[in-house]
C-alpha cells in the first residue's frame, strides 16, 4: 500500500474581508485575529494597517507593521508643505515586499496584506506578493472595499472567499479543520509516565511543569489494540502530534489521550453539570452524535446519530440532514479521532454545539471553531481508572474515579 501523506488542514481560499467606505474598523479587527493567531502559536506573516495619527494626517495614517517582527515602515510621504496630500512611499511598499516575501520563503501558516486596494487593483503596490502567495498555497488575508471587488475578483479568477466584516465570519473562514493544530500549540513537551490501552479506553499519564496530567481517549475498535511499547522514550508533543497528524485510528487515539493530558488536568475547574443536561429543556430539535449511555432518559426526544444505529437511531449519514435548523447539538468527543468534528462543525454552523465525553479537551482553544461548551472528565484516582480501563471496562466503570468538568463559551 501506498504511504499515506500526514494528515494537513485543506487549503483556503484567498480570504477578503468585504468593507464600505472607510475600513479602520476592518484594519482594527484583522489585527485583532493575527494577534489572537500568533498568541495560539500560528506563524503569521505579512503587512498589516495600524491608524495612529488624525483623519487627514496622512503622514502618521498610512503605516505598515511586519506582523512576524512589529517592525513599522511609513509609506505615506507629503507632496509638498503646504498640501494636506500624500502619496505613496516606494521605499516603504518596498520594505513591506521584503517582509511578506520572507514570509512565503518560511511557509507561513498564514499571509496578510491589510487591503487589496487601488494600487494592486493596476497590479502595483504588494499585488505580486499576494499572487505569489497564493501560488504557493499559502493562505492569504486581506481586505477589499467594495469598489474593487470587481478588480478583486478578476486579480483571483473567481478563486476567492468573500468575508464578512465580522470576527465569527472571519473564523469560519479560516476552518474548524485548524483546530487540530491549534490544539498541538498549546501543548507543553513534557515525559510520558505511562500509556494504558485497554479494549475500549486509552489513557495517558505525564509528569509536567505543571504538575502531573491524565488524559483519556476512547479507543476505536477497528483494530486490536496495540502494544504501547512502540511509543517508548517518545514525549508529549510528539505523541499528541499524532492526533493531528496520523490517518492511523489506533495512534490518533493515542494522540487524543496524550492532548488531554495536557489539558484535563486535575486542578482544572468548572461547572460539574451532564454534558448531555445542557439540552434539556430545549424545545426545538436537539440532535446526539453517539449513543450516550441513558441517553432515552436523558433526552428522550433526541435524534440520536450513531455509525451502527440501533432501532430508533439515524445512520451517520443522516447528521448532514438533521443539523440545520437544530436547536442543540450534543457531539461525542471521539468525532475528533476519527476526523468527522471539523465537518459537524461546519454543518451546525448557527446552532448551540457542546462537545461531551471523557475524552473531550478542556481548553477554551475550541470555542473559536463553533463549540460552545466542553463537556469532559478529569481523572483524580489514575491507579483506579487504569485498572478499569485494562480489565476492558466502559467509562461508566472510572467515572467514580474523577470528575466532569463543563466549560462553557462566555460570549454564548
Amino acid at each position: 500500500m501506498p504511504t499515506l501523506r500526514p494528515a494537513v488542514p485543506p487549503p483556503l481560499r484567498p480570504g477578503a474581508v468585504v468593507h464600505g467606505p472607510g475600513s479602520t474598523a476592518v484594519d482594527a479587527m484583522i489585527d485583532r485575529f493575527v494577534m489572537e493567531l500568533q498568541r495560539r502559536g500560528f506563524r503569521v506573516g505579512g503587512v498589516i494597517q495600524r491608524n495612529t495619527g488624525a483623519p487627514g494626517d496622512c503622514a502618521d495614517l498610512m503605516e505598515l507593521v511586519d506582523v512576524a517582527t512589529g517592525k513599522a515602515y511609513d509609506i505615506s510621504q507629503h507632496l509638498g508643505r503646504q498640501s494636506q496630500s500624500c502619496r505613496v512611499d516606494p521605499q516603504g511598499v518596498a520594505e513591506a515586499s521584503q517582509a511578506l516575501r520572507r514570509a512565503i520563503a518560511e511557509r507561513a501558516d498564514l499571509l496578510v496584506v491589510n487591503k487589496f486596494a487601488g494600487l494592486e487593483a493596476h497590479g502595483e503596490g504588494l499585488a505580486d506578493e499576494l499572487l505569489a502567495g497564493i501560488a504557493e498555497g499559502i493562505p492569504v488575508l486581506t481586505s477589499v472595499g467594495s469598489r474593487f471587488l470587481n478588480e478583486w475578483q478578476s486579480f483571483t479568477g473567481g478563486f476567492t472567499a468573500l468575508i464578512s466584516p465580522d470576527e465569527d465570519a472571519l473564523w469560519r473562514w479560516w476552518g474548524a479543520h485548524r483546530l487540530y493544530d491549534d490544539l498541538l500549540h498549546g501543548v507543553e513537551d513534557a515525559e510520558v509516565r505511562a500509556i494504558t490501552i485497554g479494549a475500549k479506553w486509552i489513557m495517558v499519564e505525564t509528569d509536567g511543569v505543571r504538575g502531573p496530567g491524565i488524559g483519556l481517549a476512547a479507543r476505536p475498535q477497528s483494530a486490536p489494540p496495540p502494544d504501547p511499547a512502540r511509543w517508548a522514550g517518545v514525549g508529549l508533543a510528539e505523541l499528541a502530534a499524532h492526533a493531528a497528524r496520523s490517518w492511523d485510528p489506533q495512534e490518533a487515539a493515542v494522540g487524543m489521550a496524550a492532548l488531554n493530558a495536557h489539558y484535563n488536568r486535575p486542578d482544572l475547574t468548572g461547572s460539574s453539570a451532564n454534558g448531555l443536561d445542557l439540552f434539556t429543556g430545549m424545545e426545538g430539535r436537539v440532535v446526539v452524535f453517539g449513543a450516550f449511555p441513558q441517553i432515552a432518559r436523558r433526552l428522550p426526544n433526541a435524534h440520536v446519530v450513531e455509525m451502527n444505529p440501533s432501532d430508533g437511531e439515524y445512520p451517520e449519514a443522516a447528521g448532514e440532514w438533521l443539523l440545520p435548523g437544530a436547536e442543540g447539538v450534543a457531539i461525542t468527543a471521539s468525532t475528533l479521532t476519527n476526523r468527522s468534528l471539523p465537518r459537524l462543525l461546519s454543518v451546525a454552523q448557527g446552532t448551540r454545539v457542546a462537545l461531551v465525553g471523557p475524552g473531550t479537551p478542556l481548553t477554551p482553544r475550541l470555542f473559536r471553531y463553533g463549540v460552545a461548551a466542553l463537556a469532559g472528565f478529569v481523572v483524580e484516582d489514575r491507579n483506579a481508572v487504569a485498572e478499569a480501563i485494562l480489565a476492558g471496562g466502559s467509562s461508566q466503570s472510572f467515572h467514580r474515579h474523577g470528575r466532569f468538568v463543563t466549560l462553557h463559551n462566555e460570549q454564548n
